[in-house]
């Protein structure tokens, strides 16, 4: 493995440092309050330094959600590939809830589903982008339920990945507009079970 050198060292350090920063002020400000210049100032760093790094300020926040997708490839090789499709989307969203609930938490996500609401993005917010691994993995699953007919056939795959979006997208949204009482795995796994047995086969 190759040893950085010091230059490279210095740009990952000013990196973390821009992303915390970053982060720190959406939470304390709101994402649509906070400016380019406000983090850079903070950083004591140019503008120019800070598009080296990262395209936008909302590139900040992918970048710390794309982190949960790389999750979701450990997640992925731990499921038993004999169990119905339905057990296994089941599985990865109780995965996907422990670590929202654990690793990412409340503020940054209220800061990325305030960007996605205030229309501060450009493209296709990353929320919903089909090219994310957990939609991938969700894809799989759904096709293989098809086949082996464990979910009805007159609801098409890409109707069924946008149902059992929306259950992960609804569930999320609940517990950040709930007090801390709101159990999100257990709501979440309750939620989609019924969606998914509404889905199922009937024969």
């Amino acid at each position: 493995m190759e040893t950085l050198t010091s230059r490279q060292k210095k740009a990952l350090e000013t990196r973390e440092k821009l992303l915390k920063t970053s982060l720190d002020l959406f939470n304390k400000h709101g994402y649509e309050h906070v400016s380019v210049e406000q983090i850079t100032k903070a950083c004591n760093v140019s503008k120019g330094t800070f598009y080296t790094h990262f395209p936008s300020k909302y590139d900040v926040i992918l970048e710390k959600f794309k982190e949960l997708d790389n999750f979701y490839r450990t997640v992925e090789k731990n499921i038993d590939p004999s169990l119905p499709a339905s057990e296994k989307i089941l599985l990865v969203y109780q995965e996907q809830m422990k670590y929202l609930t654990n690793i990412v938490g409340k503020d940054l996500l209220r800061t990325v589903y305030t960007a996605a609401m205030t229309n501060q993005v450009e493209q296709d917010h990353y929320l919903i982008n089909p090219q994310r691994k957990i939609f991938q993995i969700m894809n799989t699953y759904i096709e293989e339920g098809i086949q082996h007919g464990e979910f009805r056939q007159d609801v098409s795959a890409a109707t069924i990945q946008t149902l059992i979006q929306r259950c992960m997208r609804a569930n999320v949204y609940d517990w950040l507009i709930h007090s801390e009482d709101f159990d999100l795995a257990s709501e979440m796994a309750q939620f989609t079970a019924i969606v998914l047995n509404g889905l199922k086969n009937g024969k």
